[in-house]
């Protein structure tokens, strides 16, 4: 079940702290420059009077914006670069991640953020109205059996049975809903993927890449989700433990073990969902490489005309 996260921390066993803490130190820088705007756009409403402090509170506001699609999203996306070589065993520095401000990769970044974004909002558009049409169509037995013409004095057993299942299609249709954003997502990380291991590749041959990577290569992009997702929700379940054993300790004893089990559990899913974000990129990045290289010994064995 869980092959790739396995295969990432099998390839990159002498990389791993060194690729967790400089993805979180760049986070990290990310996150306070998010944080020094924000307050940047406070500043204005205390100097000035709040009419006039509304305009450059918006330009900061703007710069913020075009900050994260022109600085933010290249960092993120060169993230990536510390993955790719701790799967292949081989040894980075930490300043990799701003390769892609250097020249011939920057645009290329910039390429396919906006052509991914551009493609996203018409796939979210496109389910969107797929997922309205299904909960119409869900909810319809709703009306027939709340029409005032057809409803009696007293709830009949059917009516309750029409009522549990409509309610069960549509927890249904949401949870189905999820999974083609998850399978879009899984798709756009490999596009980047591709990008990384092929740089001089045109922008238009890596989205081929990560479409043969996901569906032609023969890796199993369901047992990809589902690992992930056992990953995921194993934290929340111990969490659950936590806070059942807090209210417990907390009642028959003392508040302090209430508090005390409380924050251990906070403390315990902060150290957890780091982790388990970790090796779910770490998934996905040997997802990539054991899929290019099945397509590469396929390629190898078609007979050469």
């Amino acid at each position: 079940m869980f092959q790739y996260q396995g295969a990432y921390k099998d390839n990159g066993r002498d990389l791993h702290m060194k690729t967790f803490w400089s993805s979180v130190l760049v986070f990290i820088l990310i996150y306070a420059a998010c944080i020094l705007l924000g307050l940047l756009m406070i500043v204005p409403f205390f100097v000035l009077d709040t009419g006039l402090a509304v305009l450059p509170a918006i330009a900061l506001f703007l710069l913020l914006i075009l900050t994260a699609i022109f600085v933010f999203y290249p960092l993120a996306v060169g993230i990536m670069r510390y993955f790719a070589a701790a799967y292949r065993g081989r040894n980075f520095r930490f300043k990799d991640v701003f390769k892609v401000f250097s020249k011939g990769n920057y645009s290329k970044v910039i390429k396919m953020g906006l052509l991914t974004l551009i493609g996203y909002f018409i796939f979210s558009f496109a389910v969107g109205m797929i997922v309205q049409v299904l909960t119409m169509a869900v909810n319809a037995p709703l009306l027939a059996v709340f029409d005032p013409s057809n409803m009696e004095s007293t709830s009949t057993g059917g009516q309750t049975g029409s009522v549990v299942a409509v309610i069960v299609l549509n927890l249904l249709v949401v949870l189905l809903s999820y999974i083609p954003y998850v399978l879009v997502t899984i798709y756009m990380f490999l596009v980047y993927m591709a990008y990384i291991d092929e740089p001089l590749t045109p922008t238009t041959e890596k989205f081929q890449m990560a479409w043969d990577v996901m569906f032609r290569s023969g890796e199993s992009v369901m047992k990809l989700i589902f690992s992930n997702l056992i990953l995921w929700v194993v934290p929340i379940i111990v969490y659950a433990l936590f806070i059942i054993a807090a209210v417990l300790l907390g009642g028959f004893f003392a508040e302090t073990a209430f508090i005390v089990l409380l924050s251990a559990g906070v403390l315990f899913m902060l150290i957890a969902y780091l982790i388990v974000m970790y090796f779910m990129v770490g998934s996905i990045t040997a997802y990539y490489f054991k899929g290019r290289d099945r397509l590469d010994q396929q390629h190898q064995a078609q007979p050469q005309v």
